[in-house]
């Protein structure tokens, strides 16, 4: 991002041809308003201080800048002026289909997960859920400030920990540990890689999380220690739960929470219903990402004399439809580790795997011969697993006799 930045100032100055041109200069051309917040300085630029030996040369000045986002960064980092709508196109979509794919595996949780632990008889299945769900669904996405969801951040930390902390106490409880099992499962290497890319292949978040942060020169500091600890954490709970339940393991796991005493049931139970809430919180911030991009691309269509009186009318409309979009995707998807897996597998796969070691090798050229086959590898690895994953997932759709 922060070497598309600098390409991008630097193009615009020396578009310039030789004359010092300053942030106001930059912000009329539309630059800075295509691209906001506006961080432009005053001071001259020198493109060939930018880089050197295709890598960006720390020890130059580098003033304030644009701050990107993923589609923009795509973009940037070709010249091709065909090529640069193209990856802005295939980033926005890519962002649009996580967005949306996540909101309706969220929505496919709390469907098949509500009449469970209601138990009000077959009348109350999953598309009555779905139903009863859908208004507050609607309310959050309505939202216009999350403030008032700020909540949200403890309540989800208390909902995973008690149902991690519930699956490990239940299946101690009532399964014997089965160190025997084969270490790895060849049957289910697919859907690890959709499970692992829906919970790690974050890409679409990472940007706008680095610009909102207080310290963003810790940033990678950060991330790294909590990449560390979240990959530990979700490998000890991975092993036991498989060593624990072995092949009788659910696509959410939540669903092994199924039997005890009465007070027993109606604990796990709280646990569902604490992270079905959780769940349910969660929606709008994830949906938010897509949505603003649609409803920009709309907005777009109109003079601004022209939306300026109905744009919340229109932002409105943008939102319905696409929840609209999430509910027509959770009745065409309707089990949670298949949607996962579409996700994960697919789209994630495309935005964390393929995509970023292309815009990294076409940035900096002058990188080893080692590198430049581990990003290869990288996107070959993505590649593998967008296609497998499809395969596979389409397989089970198939299946008459598949079940969630």
């Amino acid at each position: 991002e922060e070497v598309v930045g600098q390409k991008l100032l630097a193009e615009k100055r020396t578009a310039a041809k030789g004359r010092s041109v300053s942030a106001a200069s930059l912000e009329s051309d539309g630059f800075t308003k295509a691209l906001s917040p506006p961080l432009l300085g005053d001071e001259s630029y020198n493109a060939d201080d930018i880089f050197e030996a295709g890598r960006l040369n720390s020890a130059a000045a580098l003033s304030p800048r644009t701050k990107l986002m993923y589609p923009e960064v795509a973009a940037g980092t070709f010249d091709h002026p065909t090529v640069k709508p193209i990856m802005t196109g295939v980033v926005n979509v890519g962002i649009c289909l996580t967005s949306l794919g996540v909101c309706a595996a969220y929505l496919d949780f709390l469907a098949h997960t509500i009449p469970q632990v209601l138990d009000l008889g077959r009348g109350f299945g999953e598309l009555q859920a779905t139903l009863a769900v859908l208004p507050v669904m609607l309310v959050l996405v309505l939202l216009r400030t999350f403030k008032v969801l700020s909540f949200t951040a403890v309540l989800g930390d208390v909902a995973v920990t008690s149902a991690l902390l519930a699956v490990i106490v239940y299946g101690f409880a009532t399964q014997e540990i089965n160190l025997g099992l084969p270490f790895i499962n060849t049957k289910e290497v697919v859907k690890f890689v959709g499970a692992v890319s829906f919970l790690f292949a974050i890409h679409i978040v990472v940007l706008p999380i680095l610009h909102a942060s207080r310290n963003p020169e810790s940033f990678g500091k950060n991330i790294r220690s909590s990449f560390t600890f979240i990959t530990g954490l979700n490998a000890i709970f991975g092993f036991l739960a498989y060593a624990l339940f072995a092949d009788d393991v659910q696509p959410a796991v939540t669903d092994n929470l199924d039997g005890g005493t009465s007070a027993t049931k109606a604990t796990l139970d709280a646990v569902k219903i604490l992270l079905c809430v959780d769940l349910l919180f969660t929606v709008p911030f994830v949906f938010v990402a897509g949505r603003e991009i649609v409803e920009r691309a709309v907005l777009n269509q109109f003079k601004d004399g022209e939306r300026t009186p109905s744009v919340m009318h229109i932002r409105n409309f943008v939102r319905v439809g696409l929840l609209g979009c999430v509910v027509a995707i959770c009745f065409g998807v309707p089990c949670f580790g298949d949607m996962v897996n579409l996700v994960g597998g697919v789209v994630n796969a495309t935005m964390g795997f393929i995509l970023p070691p292309i815009l990294k090798l076409k940035l900096f050229p002058g990188m080893s011969l080692a590198a430049k086959c581990a990003h290869v590898a990288i996107s070959a690895f993505g590649v593998a697993a967008l296609v497998l994953t499809l395969i596979f997932t389409v397989e089970d759709l198939a299946d008459p006799d598949h079940s969630c």
